[in-house]
């Protein structure tokens, strides 16, 4: 039975990889004419890249599902708010200084660090992706590059979240994106708040020696009991709700809606990561504009790895509590050589089989995963990928025919393009939509499906779903009439 499961998804891998199948769907004349026009952008098989930037830029977008607050602004917008500050930058390590005094290396001005176009850019380059490729220079290892960026920025990121929020809404409108689910923050809950030193350490120690889903349960169950009797859990909860809910005021419109996600984050102890994930599902629960539950931070960091599987059986305990709260997980953003080979056998499985995502996010590690077969028929039946090319090209080194989105087409499981970290990649979701054509090929309407997919597998409520899909039938009738009169225009 192995063998023909096997023998079935190589048939279907022959017919199908480097041209994903296109739905049989009815084409009005201007859909036609911009299908074609599409097609014109792989005349004499090279992509026109310039051709698709502006097809793309132009194109109704849907949603960016996997799209992170923080990692979302420029380094330059950050800089502005520095200076906002009255705040300093640090000329030896480039971190943000709130005060002079018993400093040991220069610091400086905002207008001092740009007006030093060496400095300037040196900054932009750790607190962004920006020049790493495109010249020589002394440089970290392109994931430490990309994940140490947060660090740089994350003293000021929050301070002006109501600003930053808007200057995302405003981006995505200037692109065609009418949704944005963002990874916002944790709620900011520390254990140690409402467990002393000694019980912090046993309940670390304990979860981590639990080998069952039965032993978590029954010490996530006391953990939770503390929670759920300590009037001052609920209250923390409740104060970020506030203030998102403040911060949010004036970001929905007509034709734009926002919501966010919480998160824990994979690299603390296990006691903490529970805390963030509680209160996370709490928070979703409190107020309809938090949506969902993730977990972020590098997935091959040594805790990340040797605390996987008991995060998600805290996943798995809290979806038979709370079934529903939604959450997405980050899962198989790794690649060979970055881990050791065993830990590429079953992250997005149990991401998927014990966590029970909603949406996997990255998926990279798909080919090396031991159940992939029938992990992909889960996949195909029960949830979405997102995939993220840019990012994933940058701190995987996956492009091309190594990154597994052909196989999740073939299969048709249902693919999702998004952003991760547009400001530290300095890119939009319409380039992410350039990446996937000109490598991949999709046909038009195989993109338009993905387009629809961004809404039809978010976190919004049916209704909210119904009205967002509505809006890009009747953007998508706009765009396919200006490309059809610009194929007419076009020698």
């Amino acid at each position: 039975m192995r063998y023909l499961q096997h023998l079935s998804l190589l048939v279907l891998l022959s017919l199908f990889i480097g041209c994903t199948p296109t739905p049989n769907l009815p084409q009005n004349d201007d859909e036609g004419a911009t299908s074609a026009l599409y097609e014109r952008t792989f005349e004499a098989n090279i992509p026109n890249i310039a051709l698709q930037n502006l097809f793309f830029t132009q194109m109704p977008k849907g949603g960016d599902l996997h799209h992170h607050y923080s990692g979302s602004i420029y380094a330059e917008t950050y800089l502005e708010w520095v200076k906002n500050n009255d705040w300093f930058i640090d000329t030896c390590s480039f971190k943000i200084v709130k005060a002079k005094g018993g400093e040991t290396c220069k610091i400086v001005t905002v207008d001092q660090l740009i007006a030093d176009d060496t400095l300037y850019r040196k900054l932009l380059m750790l607190w962004s992706d920006k020049d790493f490729d495109n010249h020589s220079h002394n440089q970290l290892p392109p994931d430490s590059n990309f994940f140490n960026t947060f660090g740089y920025f994350s003293p000021i990121s929050d301070q002006y979240m109501d600003v930053g929020l808007n200057i995302i809404k405003q981006r995505a409108l200037n692109e065609n994106v009418s949704y944005i689910e963002s990874m916002l923050s944790r709620i900011g809950i520390n254990s140690s708040e409402f467990f002393n030193t000694d019980e912090v350490k046993m309940f670390n120690n304990e979860l981590r020696h639990a080998t069952t889903q039965e032993e978590v349960n029954a010490l996530l169950d006391r953990i939770s009991a503390v929670y759920t009797r300590n009037q001052a859990f609920s209250a923390k909860v409740q104060n970020f709700v506030t203030e998102l809910e403040r911060r949010h005021e004036g970001i929905d419109t007509a034709n734009f809606t926002m919501r966010y996600q919480t998160y824990a984050i994979r690299v603390l102890d296990p006691l903490q990561v529970y805390t963030d994930l509680l209160a996370g599902y709490k928070a979703v629960l409190s107020s309809p504009l938090i949506v969902g539950v993730n977990i972020v931070a590098p997935e091959n960091n040594t805790v990340a790895i040797n605390d996987y599987t008991l995060h998600m059986r805290m996943f798995n305990y809290l979806v038979s509590k709370y079934p529903q709260v939604p959450h997405s997980l980050h899962a198989g953003e790794l690649t060979i050589g970055m881990v050791e080979p065993k830990e590429l056998l079953f992250h997005i499985t149990q991401a998927r089989k014990i966590a029970g995502a909603n949406r996997i996010g990255h998926g990279v590690d798909l080919a090396y995963e031991k159940e992939s077969l029938s992990l992909l028929k889960e996949l195909k039946e029960y949830a979405a990928v997102e995939i993220n090319l840019t990012s994933n090209e940058f701190i995987l080194g996956v492009a091309g025919s190594e990154h597994p989105y052909s196989i999740y087409a073939a299969y048709g499981v249902p693919i999702i393009i998004s952003t991760d970290d547009s400001g530290v990649s300095r890119a939009n979701l319409s380039h992410e939509y350039v990446l996937l054509a000109s490598r991949y090929h999709p046909s038009y309407a195989t993109i338009k499906k993905y387009v629809y997919n961004s809404i039809d597998y978010s976190f919004l409520t049916p209704a909210e779903k119904a009205k967002v899909r509505a809006q890009l039938d009747k953007k998508f009738v706009v765009f396919e009439k200006e490309m059809s009169t610009l194929a007419k225009s076009l020698k």
